[in-house]
């Protein structure tokens, strides 16, 4: 996880389109969110100004690819791949594994601007985001939910967005729809769950959003019977852990390993996905989490889900199995008599996708560290050979795992 891993929902009557997030969506066929209210009643100065502003970024836009094929300026770096990053986890000599959500842009068709970027695609009118929030209170609970869905898709990719929502006050109409949902509105607790989940990816909000009360609130989401939910919650507790050490001992706190644990179980791809991110990210820096993490039984599930046919199943459970094993003697013992090390083995020899081949590495790396009889066990189960072919990949998450792995071994 990039930090900003950019969630977008997937309702039937809104033209958005996010393939991941199909438990986020409406049922019901509801007709399509009414633009948000001005604060004057002046609606054709209004849409004289969405006008004017959407020329200008054609403009701009032109202007910039007019710049980059001439040769001027700095490309900007998009992040439309999975970002691993490895490093060294606390003082020791093993590797931490930042699982990333797959960010995608999609459009929305507002207008006849064939440009690759949709209405959110980058900062949003400060006027939308308010007529949004002003929708949030609205006593229609249809209106309410496609507001939250709305929002959480203009701060799926920038920070200014996210702030501007947290500091006008969107975060306790977001909570009260977790805590009150509608029985006639299905996905509200998700789009709620996802909104703050994209909130949550701004840093300066996530102790904010922790203290506000949505902690314990996410916790029992991901405890209900709402399972759809409960992914999306799963995610916002994630995105609340990045890079927040604090974060991680209070969801653990809150009571979250458990849930997360038991949404590892569950036959959704997307539940399990959200859940082992979010169980990755807890462990990292956090022993006790890590100790929790394994007594309560984790780590059978994820193995599992290493031979799940799904991607981003196989690629968040390798995540977590290498961050709940880094520095932790008794897990790295638990998943070996579990049979983690020939799946672990088959899925590296087997797989062709690079974000999942890094993960399985790093799994290795971290796994085979200063255990001898890990390392025995993968030498005979033949890691050492592809391990090297795989330190020839030009990509650095790939190449780094997979020589830090092979050292491991080559000391065995």
């Amino acid at each position: 996880l990039d930090g900003s891993h950019g969630r977008k929902l997937l309702l039937e009557a809104v033209d958005l389109d996010h393939p991941e997030r199909k438990q986020g969506k409406g049922k019901g066929g509801a007709e399509k969110a009414p633009p948000p209210a001005s604060e004057e009643d002046d609606d054709e100065d209004e849409e004289d100004e969405r006008e004017r502003l959407r020329e200008e970024r054609k403009r701009e836009k032109r202007e910039k690819k007019h710049k980059a094929s001439s040769g001027e300026g700095k490309g900007k770096s998009h992040h439309g791949h999975h970002h691993h990053s490895h490093h060294r986890d606390d003082e020791e000599d093993d590797h931490k594994h930042k699982p990333s959500h797959s960010k995608k842009k999609h459009k929305i068709d507002h207008d006849d601007d064939d440009d690759d970027e949709g209405a959110y695609g980058g900062t949003t009118h400060s006027g939308v985001i308010e007529g949004l929030l002003m929708m949030l209170t609205s006593p229609d609970p249809t209106e309410k939910a496609k507001a939250a869905a709305a929002l959480c898709n203009i701060c799926s990719e920038t920070d200014e967005n996210r702030e501007l929502v947290v500091q006008q006050g969107g975060l306790p109409s977001l909570i009260d729809m977790l805590v009150n949902p509608s029985p006639e509105v299905p996905f509200m607790q998700s789009a709620a769950a996802a909104c703050i989940c994209n909130l949550a990816a701004n840093v300066n909000s996530k102790e904010y959003i922790a203290d506000s009360g949505a902690l314990k609130v996410l916790v029992d989401v991901l405890s209900s019977d709402n399972q759809a939910a409960g992914a999306q919650a799963a995610g916002a507790l994630w995105s609340l852990c990045v890079d927040n050490d604090s974060n991680k001992q209070r969801v653990a706190d809150a009571g979250a390993i458990i849930p997360l644990i038991a949404l590892l179980n569950s036959v959704d791809t997307f539940a399990q996905s959200q859940s082992a991110g979010a169980l990755s990210e807890c462990s990292i820096r956090n022993d006790t989490n890590k100790r929790l993490i394994s007594e309560h039984g984790a780590i059978v599930p994820l193995v599992k889900m290493l031979n799940s046919s799904d991607l981003s199943v196989q690629r968040l459970a390798s995540c977590a199995l290498c961050n709940v094993c880094a520095n932790h003697e008794g897990n790295k013992r638990q998943a070996r008599l579990v049979g983690a090390l020939p799946v672990l083995v088959r899925l590296i020899s087997a797989s062709q996708v690079p974000e999942v081949l890094s993960p399985v590495a790093g799994a290795i790396c971290n796994l085979s560290m200063k255990c001898p009889e890990n390392k025995a066990e993968f030498v005979q189960l033949g890691a050492v050979p592809i391990l090297q072919q795989l330190v020839a990949s030009p990509i650095p998450s790939l190449h780094g795992n997979a020589l830090a792995a092979l050292e491991q071994l080559e000391d065995a």
